[in-house]
């Protein structure tokens, strides 16, 4: 990051009256202000963390005068110049910069509502109550049927109805082995579709939530910075205005009286790209959300049918045996 050297105005007290020293020039090329494009921005845009070069005072900027680029600190300390026409300069100068923040400020937040507008259009994925509950309901009846030596059937084994249902379930797993297997896949198969959802959901409800304070961000900065501008804006303006006669014994205007604060315009567009990015995922993984939801609740079903139907033909069998 390169820097703009700050100007100092040095007084030596001759018969009472102060007057400038003007230093010897230094060594070597001299920084010329104009050839840094930076420094025809609007110094209320200025942010410290993002500006390309260093600098200390709103003096430090340039302006237009007759269709020419001068330092502003020039041209209002410079004596040759009329303070009538000095005054003209300051007003206009700050005209200009309140028309252009002002312009950057519209063109940001309506381009960053249009993007909230786009977003919060944007569907969020749901899983209902009736998918939850058949992911229970599916898991509840795998473990009864794969389960039949576990404390889930110790008691209940010991009933008529139990002690029937056991050895029925006993043979079918003697008689096809691989049941066992298909019962044991399907209970994971269930498990990982209830991880899956409550995941999803989280994600879901992570993105809605950053939507919405987003969208409290815009309204509540947008007011927070017009009021910040104004103050700066009209602080910077009457400390000129009012100093301008005797300016050359006025210190500059430290940029930090007229520079962005923490709730700035860029601060703004950046939360915004974050949002975009954000729901640009999103949008982009649900196709895949939704499938893969889809494809673990066909395996959970047809896991637990196929258990459920082998169980129902090895009770039929046993009416005839």
């Amino acid at each position: 990051m390169k820097k703009i050297e700050p100007r100092y105005y040095v007084y030596e007290n001759r018969d009472g009256k102060l007057v400038e020293v003007v230093p010897e020039a230094a060594p070597g090329p001299a920084i010329e202000a104009s050839t840094y494009p930076f420094l025809r921005t609007n110094p209320f845009l200025y942010n410290p963390e993002a500006s390309p070069l260093i600098v200390y005072s709103i003096e430090d900027f340039l302006v237009t005068v007759k269709k020419r680029e001068l330092v502003f600190g020039d041209v209002i300390r410079d004596p040759e110049i009329p303070l009538k026409q000095r005054r003209k300069i300051v007003k206009k100068a700050f005209r200009n910069w309140k028309k252009s923040y002002v312009k950057e400020k519209k063109q940001t937040f309506s381009e960053s509502g249009k993007i909230i507008d786009v977003l919060g259009e944007v569907s969020v994925l749901r899983f209902s109550w009736k998918y939850k509950l058949v992911l229970f309901v599916l898991f509840f009846v795998a473990v009864f049927l794969v389960a039949v030596n576990s404390a889930v059937w110790e008691d209940f084994s010991l009933t008529k109805v139990g002690k029937y249902l056991h050895g029925r379930l006993s043979d079918m797993y003697a008689t096809h082995a691989w049941l066992g297997s298909v019962g044991n896949i399907t209970i994971y198969v269930i498990l990982s579709a209830i991880l899956f959802v409550t995941v999803a959901g989280l994600i879901s409800r992570d993105y809605q939530k950053n939507y919405k304070l987003t969208e409290s961000f815009l309204d509540d900065s947008e007011r927070d910075i017009d009021r910040s501008f104004k103050r700066r804006w009209k602080k910077a303006r009457k400390y000129y205005l009012r100093e301008l006669k005797n300016i050359r014994k006025t210190p500059p205007l430290d940029i930090g009286a007229v520079q962005e604060g923490q709730i700035n315009i860029q601060l703004f567009k950046d939360a915004c790209q974050v949002l975009l990015n954000r729901a640009h995922k999103y949008k982009k993984a649900k196709p895949f959300i939704n499938g893969f939801k889809y494809v673990l609740l066909s395996l959970s079903v047809l896991g637990t049918a196929t258990l459920f139907v082998f169980a129902v033909y090895e009770m039929i069998l046993s009416i005839f045996k």
